[in-house]
């Protein structure tokens, strides 16, 4: 009898825990049709990298709606609504900061490397990243004209398309 009441108790706890992840709208009021991402990366080696992601909006039944946040490959980034040639999309922009290097000290006599300190290897943690996605897809956050109730919609299927490299070159 004692073995079924922690079972149970396990149980619902299982089943409590479910209930603290977002619900996806299955239906949002806007349709969005081939969405891509895009590494980039800078010329020098301690500079960011990042990835663009921009989500075209075919059509939309409500013009009220805010978009708020982007989840995407383990990142939380705001989004932005924009009108290129008469054409709606929600762009997001990550950038992942690189750390620079220090200086290290190579030197036949280990008593001038006294100096150098060992690589940080602690990651910062993701902060509220509530999904488990594959690499193509990404959750949309946005609030309809109500402005009560922020909602969730996912988006699969993102394409990925060549990274853009900038060259450390100056430019003249």
């Amino acid at each position: 009898m004692k073995n079924l009441v922690y079972i149970y108790f396990i149980a619902l706890l299982g089943l409590g825990s479910c209930a603290s992840q977002k619900n996806m709208e299955a239906k949002p009021p806007f349709v969005i049709d081939h969405p891509t991402s895009q590494k980039w990366v800078r010329g020098k080696e301690e500079s960011a990298t990042g990835i663009d992601v921009v989500l075209p909006i075919t059509q939309i039944m409500d013009e009220n709606v805010s978009f708020q946040h982007l989840y995407f490959r383990g990142h939380v980034t705001t989004v932005k609504k924009e009108i290129i040639d008469g054409k709606q999309f929600v762009s997001a922009k990550i950038t992942i900061k690189k750390i620079p290097r220090p200086d290290i000290i190579m030197h036949a006599d280990p008593r001038k490397e006294v100096g150098n300190q060992p690589p940080h290897l602690k990651k910062e943690p993701i902060a509220e990243y509530p999904y488990e996605l594959d690499n193509d897809e990404a959750v949309l956050s946005y609030i309809e004209n109500d402005g009560k109730k922020v909602k969730y919609t996912k988006i699969s299927k993102i394409k990925e398309k060549q990274p853009l490299l900038y060259s450390s070159k100056p430019r003249n």
